[in-house]
């Protein structure tokens, strides 16, 4: 094959790095533009407010290699989030994934990598100003997942193809107070319990030139039920309520370009084209990657 530069594709996770010392950064900015929600059924309502509020995300990907197998990952996330009626959320820290990323191959390419790591409840959910500020679930969650790599040659130039599966479960639930992120009002008071989430799919990068790639994602998110139980003493009323499953189908193409073969950057939109009983958000997104 020949020899071909890669940032990465928008939304596929990568293996643990090859080599003990090297660090790995990549900084993203994703806006989030409301597009309607996709009800029970999969049917499409795009009236006017239906996708929720727009938003800003800045998230910056950290990984170091502590062996030539594994290595240690850290996503810190902002954002911000306006419009559709409500008040802004005001620039908000989210929850914090730290995860071991352990390669059972002795490649980088094609491999097999181990994800093992919790989401740690760094993000406002409770005792919240206004809705929009609920940015975090409030408990401790289990990451892990697995992950695969391969490239080869199509038509003279060089595609990598990657396949991966991640959970995301929570270990407990959470006292919830006034407006919290799962939806409760001032003046409740009790527990609030997230289910098992997670995404599963493949990307493929093509090589056009050594510098330039098409990416193209392509992946499903879906998320099980999460409760709420509790009393409000302003309405008098008890509250036990349950979500049903969501699931988005989601397409990301985007374009790479790599000034070398350890610093690049990549353009794209992630859209999702199909789903169920969950909001529908078109996300414009840019990052630079970079190795040391």
């Amino acid at each position: 094959m020949p020899e071909q530069w890669y940032t990465g594709s928008l939304y596929s996770p990568s293996p643990a790095l090859p080599v003990p010392g090297m660090i790995a950064v990549e900084p993203y900015v994703a806006a989030g533009l409301p597009a309607g929600a996709f009800d029970s059924n999969g049917h499409l309502n795009t009236r006017k407010g239906a996708g929720g509020q727009h938003s800003i995300t800045q998230f910056s990907l950290a990984k170091y290699g502590i062996t030539k197998n594994l290595s240690i990952y850290l996503l810190p996330t902002y954002s911000y989030s306006w419009g559709n009626h409500s008040k802004p959320s005001g620039l908000k820290f989210n929850d914090l994934p730290v995860e071991f990323q352990y390669r059972l191959t002795p490649h980088y390419t094609p491999s097999i990598t181990l994800y093992f790591g919790v989401n740690t409840p760094t993000g406002d959910y409770k005792n919240l100003a206004n809705a929009s500020e609920g940015v975090g679930q409030g408990v401790w969650a289990l990451r892990y997942g697995v992950h695969s790599q391969f490239a080869l040659p199509f038509f003279k130039h060089a595609m990598r193809v990657r396949l991966w599966a991640q959970v995301r479960h929570p270990v407990a639930s959470t006292k919830l107070h006034n407006i919290t992120s799962y939806g409760t009002e001032k003046g409740f008071t009790g527990r609030g319990h997230v289910g098992p989430y997670g995404n599963e799919g493949g990307s493929v990068e093509l090589g056009i030139t050594k510098k330039w790639v098409f990416a193209l994602d392509l992946y499903h998110t879906w998320a099980t039920s999460s409760s709420v139980n509790g009393y409000n003493v302003y309405s008098k009323k008890y509250i036990n309520s349950r979500t049903g499953w969501s699931g988005a189908f989601n397409v990301g193409p985007g374009i790479e370009y790599n000034w070398t073969s350890s610093i690049g950057g990549i353009v794209g939109v992630i859209l999702p084209v199909a789903g169920h009983n969950t909001s529908r958000s078109i996300s414009p997104q840019a990052a630079v990657f970079a190795v040391f």
